[in-house]
């Protein structure tokens, strides 16, 4: 693994393999987003009384709480006291197969840049949403390994002109397994699709070759996810999300202050429950940089969080300002230098990079305006989860297209994304004497 990704990205992994084991030791299964209804429909299947039917978690695709009910059954036959603690060990499994996964995905994109290959996997270990999310038993952290394998696959394809049969069967595959776990990775097959479309047009002469592979595609994800839409589509109204909308026009559904108002001061004062409420992008940062619902750094249950845990989370909300400015520059220079004409003749695979940070926006825009509640409880950063490893390459392109142009800023860059760095560790690791000051 050294020779392959060198010692930086291996020490970042087994950083990742320590914050994933500590928490699957430390972390209540209980405690995390929704837990109840994902833990009650893992344990229907595992009871043999199928899926649920209209409570719960039911418009979510069974895949997750398939593995989830086997893991659950292993657990009972070693005696366990807790046997979703085997749950959250599958999760951590997928947590830390995806970061190769990222490492593999940036190497295809941006071949020879590790300085890249690394910050992209140094984003992903201390950007804090993933290690969190992985901690809980949820479907999003299986979802984000089917969607950036599926990344992967297309990357290589694209990348080695690898049309055959075969790559676009298992490409296919993992398109329509993310779907049988989560409806947000259907933002990834958006995007496969479209480059894979992108890619025919700029390359005439593989055109057909390509056109055959993405057909072939298509109908390995549907065999996969098919019958799963067959079934909500016979039993509800919306195969996709089955959830009551309020009978207002969607661009009335909202105010213009759920849009634009970024509540600074609280951002940067008490990022979190209940303050922010219902304002997307400051709800959206202040969850995925920290813990805004109460799920890790502070419980929920106690209304509002220490003054200690106040601290940390504020301290976050600074820091993370560098990490989110390098992102957000890298995927803009990145989505406008791949839809030139030249990237898309030469380079065409860096567009699964950058479409999908814009897919997951405009995606969870028309989710959280399509179904508005009074606490703001559908902007939860952990449902952008599979955007994670192209965000945290976007970072890597953005931080290493500044220290080519601007060398002599390395020195204040890496301060400031070492103390970055660190308080992410202090949310990251759960229970920990690091997560608070």
């Amino acid at each position: 693994m050294i020779a392959r990704y060198g010692r930086g990205a291996t020490a970042l992994l087994a950083a990742l393999a320590v914050i994933a084991a500590w928490n699957v030791v430390r972390y209540p299964p209980g405690l995390g987003y929704d837990a109840i209804d994902h833990i009650a429909y893992a344990q229907g299947i595992l009871d043999g009384k199928g899926f649920p039917d209209g409570v719960g978690e039911y418009y979510t695709p069974p895949g997750f709480y398939a593995v989830a009910a086997g893991a659950i059954r292993v657990g009972e036959s070693l005696g366990l006291g807790n046997p979703l603690r085997v749950v959250q060990l599958v999760d951590a499994v997928l947590l830390l197969a995806t970061a190769v996964l990222v490492l593999e995905l940036a190497r295809l994109v941006f071949p020879g840049r590790r300085r890249l290959h690394v910050a992209a996997l140094g984003l992903f270990v201390f950007g804090v949403l993933a290690p969190r999310s992985a901690a809980m038993v949820h479907p999003e952290t299986m979802s984000m390994f089917f969607s950036t394998l599926a990344l992967v696959l297309a990357a290589r394809m694209i990348v080695r002109s690898a049309w055959s049969v075969p790559g676009a069967v298992a490409l296919g595959v993992a398109l329509g397994a993310g779907q049988l776990v989560r409806a947000f990775s259907l933002w990834t097959s958006a995007v496969v699709v479209l480059v894979l479309v992108a890619t025919a047009v700029a390359r005439r002469g593989e055109r057909r070759r390509i056109l055959v592979a993405l057909a072939v595609t298509l109908l390995a994800t549907a065999v996969v996810a098919g019958p799963w839409y067959a079934y909500q589509s016979s039993r509800y109204t919306n195969p996709v999300f089955d959830r009551p909308q309020v009978q207002v026009p969607l661009w009335k559904r909202r105010p213009v202050s759920f849009y634009v108002d970024p509540q600074l001061r609280e951002l940067f004062r008490s990022p979190a429950k209940p303050h922010l409420e219902n304002r997307f992008f400051p709800e959206l940062y202040a969850d995925g940089w920290g813990d805004y619902y109460g799920a890790f750094v502070w419980n929920n249950g106690d209304q509002h969080p220490s003054e200690g845990e106040r601290r940390t989370l504020v301290v976050q909300m600074f820091l993370a300002i560098v990490p989110t400015l390098l992102l957000a520059g890298g995927w803009v220079t990145l989505l406008w230098r791949s839809l030139t004409r030249k990237r898309l003749r030469g380079a065409p695979e860096r567009l699964l990079v950058a479409l999908l940070p814009l897919a997951g926006i405009a995606g969870m825009l028309y989710f959280t305006v399509s179904y508005p509640t009074p606490d703001g409880d559908v902007i939860k950063a952990t449902y952008m989860l599979t955007t994670v490893p192209a965000w945290a390459i976007c970072f890597g392109y953005g931080l290493d297209g500044i220290l080519v142009r601007r060398p002599r800023l390395l020195p204040v860059l890496a301060v400031l994304l070492t103390l970055a760095a660190l308080s992410g560790l202090r949310i990251a690791f759960f229970g920990s004497p690091l997560g608070v000051f």
